[in-house]
């Protein structure tokens, strides 16, 4: 008679002592093809998630160029504003100083 015994995690089949060599060598067979399935398993688990992390860094850093390239446009947005801005208070301050307005605003 077989004593059957797994380990305590994945169940794969462990030798024992009463059992006889060529029963113990079926259940070490079949604990390496359990084990060889689940390595490769997880293998292939891995790869997809490091895929998916490669997916999510390229949307990240394509994020961040667009985040760039926007605030590039507000930044000169703002800047030809002050510009204007800048003219107008001129024009402003040289009409109250003459008491005319020799610009029109």
């Amino acid at each position: 008679m077989t004593v059957e015994i797994n380990t305590p995690h994945r169940s794969y089949p462990l030798p024992h002592q009463s059992n006889l060599l060529e029963q113990d060598v079926l259940r070490l067979i079949s604990a390496l093809g359990k084990i060889d399935e689940d390595m490769a398993d997880q293998i292939q688990a891995i790869a997809l998630q490091q895929h998916a992390l490669q997916v999510q860094q390229q949307k990240l850093e394509q994020q961040k160029l667009d985040t760039t390239e926007a605030l590039a446009a507000i930044v000169q947005t703002m800047s030809e504003q002050r510009a204007e801005h800048s003219e107008l208070h001129r024009k402003q301050k040289i009409n109250h100083l003459l008491g005319e307005s020799l610009y029109p605003l």
